[in-house]
């Protein structure tokens, strides 16, 4: 009988992970990431123990507040997160040279050819699986299944902390509640259980052209698994909600220069180049806007997404005359690569490579552009960057 070989990986509440990894005082307590809990914003993670309570991740920190007020609230530090996710995917490399990086703290890896050097691919998931939580220190959930799709489901059901095997993985997706499978919609999933659609097995058999564009694609995929040279992600965002609602557009624009900055300082270092960028404003109502548009051609320069950013930005504000509470960045169509560019000029690019050269020498903080300036004269610098109070901790 045929193995499994796609394997998911997911480290258990990531960002309160780390935490409890620095410090161990932490370990059994109900830690919340993401801000004061009499502060604007939202949950970026929150441990098991403050699950129990119900706080969950999108939730405001003044509810968990409420269900968890003996919780220990953190504001979140993002570079050392990443610096741990950094650690946890070169772990995942020497077991396999195919890793595909599905965010922050999972990835999804191909054992197809490793699975030979081991008594089975079942050992080596569980060697994998004591190596990272050994070496990292963290606690991680496991699937493993025949497609990306299937191992992630398992990986669903094994958390937190355990690994779970498919060996039948059609029969393990047929008889899944359909809310539980990524590609069907809130409105779609609405009309199907009024309908009396409830799994997918009996999706398959009433709408089987529902079937077939939402979850059939995905089934036994793992054939067809990505090249490592992919890019990690599809996207990349930074985003943050102010202290007090702004009305000011320069001191709007920059908070939103400075999470360029950080977008562009983030795809050098990993090579990577955007194609499309998108900014979102939250208005004081709560009603919240998006635009997005294609830049001139995939790059990581900071000059260039400006640009973008600011006109796209300009656009979000004639929406309404009120005072916003969020802005948010997002860089799409990430590639390793692109085509020969025989006409365009490259200076802004080599700009921003030096700048960044001089940020991993000396700091985040040792060049701002003058529109960051602002932000030093309301919140703490460090050289890590400027402490923003409410920041999301976007993955």
């Amino acid at each position: 009988m045929r193995s499994p070989f796609v394997l998911h990986i997911d480290i258990d509440a990531f960002f309160a992970a780390v935490e409890v990894m620095l410090n161990p005082a932490l370990k059994g307590k109900p830690v919340i990431i993401g801000g004061m809990p009499d502060e604007r914003g939202v949950v970026s993670t929150a441990s098991y123990e403050a699950r129990k309570y119900g706080v969950h991740s999108g939730m405001a920190l003044r509810t968990a507040g409420q269900k968890c007020p003996h919780g220990i609230f953190l504001r979140g530090r993002f570079h050392v997160y990443s610096q741990t996710s950094e650690r946890f995917m070169d772990v995942l490399r020497r077991f396999s040279p195919r890793v595909e990086v599905a965010s922050i703290d999972e990835a999804y890896m191909d054992l197809s050819g490793m699975r030979y050097l081991y008594p089975s691919v079942y050992d080596l998931a569980h060697k994998i699986k004591r190596t990272v939580e050994q070496e990292i220190g963290v606690n991680v959930s496991m699937g493993l299944g025949f497609s990306r799709m299937g191992a992630k489901l398992a990986t669903e059901v094994a958390k937190p902390g355990n690994i779970f095997f498919l060996r039948d993985e059609k029969e393990f997706i047929s008889n899944l509640s359909l809310e539980k499978i990524p590609g069907i919609g809130r409105h779609t999933l609405v009309i199907l259980q009024g309908l009396g659609i409830k799994r997918v097995k009996e999706l398959r058999n009433a709408y089987p052209a529902i079937w077939k564009r939402t979850i059939a694609p995905h089934i036994y995929s793992g054939s067809r698994y990505p090249d490592r040279h992919e890019p990690r992600t599809k996207s990349f965002s930074r985003e943050t909600t102010f202290p007090e609602d702004i009305l000011d557009r320069d001191l709007i624009m920059s908070h939103l220069a400075y999470l360029v900055d950080r977008l562009s300082v983030y795809l050098i270092e990993h090579q990577l180049y955007a194609g499309r960028i998108e900014v979102k404003v939250r208005f004081s109502d709560f009603s919240t806007y998006t635009k997005r548009m294609s830049l001139d051609f995939p790059t990581y320069s900071y000059n260039n997404m400006w640009k973008r950013a600011l006109y796209l930005l300009d656009c979000l504000l004639k929406k309404k005359k009120l005072p916003l509470r969020l802005v948010g960045v997002k860089v799409e169509d990430i590639s390793h690569q692109r085509d020969i560019l025989p006409f365009v000029s490259l200076k802004t690019e080599k700009l921003s490579s030096g700048i960044t050269d001089v940020k991993k020498r000396f700091g985040f903080s040792s060049i701002f552009t003058a529109r960051e300036l602002l932000l030093e004269k309301i919140y703490p610098v460090d050289r890590d960057g400027v402490v923003l109070k409410t920041a999301s901790l976007t993955k």
